[in-house]
């Protein structure tokens, strides 16, 4: 039998990917060990900033505070950075809130509908069309893992309005501190944390739905 779903049904798995994939971006970025692996394996890290492992850790660390801070603060990082490079990072601090925004929104969002909706949303609707939570992030992983370059630079021009991300791996710190692979390697971390959790998700959905279909029977 053809199951039919309804608006709100396709909302909340819709609501559902957006808060997986916030929360997946958040979790990697914040991920010790990627700075660390990166560290480890670039040389020019060490040549240009001087930093021991310890010491760049700690600075990664307190670039995270900034970021995950509950408001702007800049003078937890203009110590050390160049005009431009704080300029950026303020920049770089009000996407962070963004997605912390988008990710708190759109868990309540989903609990709500959940809540609300309880008797008409059916774990069976959702398991079957488990194939939406792939084709959702397809169209944002795929030219990630295409072409991450490109990837990268598009996603700079599209989110930032001025080309401070545009920095001098001759001169700037930052870009030195934060090279490509960092961000290829949390990219990547975002897609494994992403369908694991899917994964995860799509398992319970469907061991509840095999419960409302014996339910069902049981009352015919």
């Amino acid at each position: 039998m053809k199951i039919k779903l309804k608006p709100v049904t396709y909302g909340l798995i819709f609501l559902i990917f957006v808060f997986v994939l916030s929360f997946s971006v958040l979790v990697s970025s914040f991920n010790t060990r990627i700075y660390k692996s990166v560290y480890r394996s670039d040389e020019n890290i060490k040549e240009f900033s001087g930093f021991s492992e310890e010491e760049y850790l700690g600075e990664i660390d307190r670039l995270k505070a900034y970021l995950f801070n509950t408001r702007e603060d800049s003078n937890l990082i203009d110590s050390v950075y160049s005009e431009d490079e704080v300029s950026h990072m303020k920049d770089v601090y009000k996407l962070f809130r963004m997605v912390r925004i988008i990710c708190i929104l759109s868990f309540f969002a989903a609990a709500f509908i959940i809540i609300k909706n309880k008797k008409s949303i059916s774990s069976i609707n959702i398991s079957r069309r488990w194939y939406l939570f792939i084709v959702y992030p397809v169209l944002i992983f795929a030219p990630a893992i295409i072409n991450f370059e490109k990837f990268w630079t598009t996603f700079h021009k599209v989110l930032f309005s001025n080309d401070l991300w545009l920095m001098d791996p001759r001169y700037s710190l930052m870009i030195n501190l934060l090279p490509e692979k960092i961000f290829y390697s949390i990219s990547m971390m975002t897609i494994i944390v992403y369908f694991i959790i899917v994964l995860v998700a799509v398992l319970g959905f469907r061991f509840f739905s095999k419960r409302e279909e014996k339910a069902s029977y049981g009352t015919k």
